[in-house]
């Protein structure tokens, strides 16, 4: 028995609105950074489902969704260690705190 496709993009997609939501409602930068990384997975999730309903002899839509765990783990790393540094100068981790740093 296999599964089908709508039920991998109806699992995609539930991923992509949590992590919309984590992204749109949460005030601390670690959660949002939490959010951007489900919805990384999300789009993985979506284009590895594609690749093996559609073209599963070419190889390149595993590539890219190993390009999109690396972007992910990079940004992460990256995030993290911006938020760290803004909390040690204003010693909050809320996203409205930093608004000033738009300019």
């Amino acid at each position: 028995m296999t599964v089908p496709l709508t039920a991998y993009l109806v699992v995609g997609a539930l991923l992509f609105a949590i992590g919309l939501y984590t992204v749109v409602a949460q005030r601390s930068a670690v959660m949002v950074l939490m959010g951007v990384e489900v919805l990384l997975n999300a789009i993985g999730l979506n284009v590895v489902a594609f690749w093996r309903f559609t073209a599963p002899g070419d190889y390149s839509a595993q590539i890219f969704a190993i390009l999109i765990v690396t972007v992910g783990a990079v940004e992460m790393a990256i995030g993290l260690a911006l938020v760290l540094l803004l909390y040690r100068q204003r010693r909050t981790a809320e996203v409205d705190a930093y608004a000033d740093l738009k300019r």
